[in-house]
């Protein structure tokens, strides 16, 4: 797995020997190609993250801070080294927790985002469980974006709480599901965390 564009293009990353399952690097790069100009100064969260390949990438190309959410221990070990490694541990944070807690925590903060990634293993009901909370309590800065990596074959409601799909984009066996939020202004406190 390596780094597909930006500051450290080329590198490649470690993996984590778990059984996670890592985005292609062709799946990888489509995403990204759609998120191009979002990306530069964008406050990042990569749930699920596994080998943090998602976030890590946003950075490359110039996320201000990826924030990388992972329950496994040796994910997350390898996720420090990697960004280690790269040099980017400066613009990034790390939970080991449980998605929904960090959400829960996340939102507690008033934490807001400019894209968040969800790549939560195939199949698991935490991805619809993730996007429900993230339907509910806003967590998206104005003109913020979510996108819900999936089985191509299943897919996801066109809405769900606040959130409304914008689009779908096949890659493969993935489908990326990309979701803006439709939240009045009151619905959260926008800044940092």
């Amino acid at each position: 797995m390596r780094i597909i564009s930006g500051s450290c293009k080329g590198r490649k990353l470690k993996v984590p020997k778990t059984d996670l399952r890592p985005l292609s690097d062709q799946a990888k790069e489509s995403l990204f190609n759609i998120l191009a100009a979002d990306v530069p100064d964008s406050d990042f969260l990569d749930l699920f993250a596994g080998s943090g390949s998602v976030g890590i990438e946003a950075l490359s190309r110039g996320a201000r801070l990826s924030i990388f959410v992972e329950k496994d221990k040796k994910a997350v070990s390898v996720i420090r080294e990697n960004l280690e490694m790269l040099e980017l541990s400066d613009r990034a944070e790390l939970f080991l927790l449980d998605v929904l807690q960090a959400l829960k925590i996340l939102y507690k903060k008033r934490a807001k985002f400019d894209i968040i990634f969800l790549g939560a293993p195939y199949g698991s009901p935490f991805l619809l469980k993730s996007l429900q909370f993230l339907g509910e309590f806003n967590l998206l800065k104005p003109n913020g974006i979510i996108i819900a990596e999936h089985r191509a074959k299943s897919s996801l409601d066109g809405a769900i709480g606040h959130l409304d799909k914008l689009r779908e984009h096949k890659c493969g066996d993935t489908l990326f599901s990309f979701y803006k939020g439709s939240f009045d202004e009151k619905s959260g406190i926008s800044g940092k965390f």
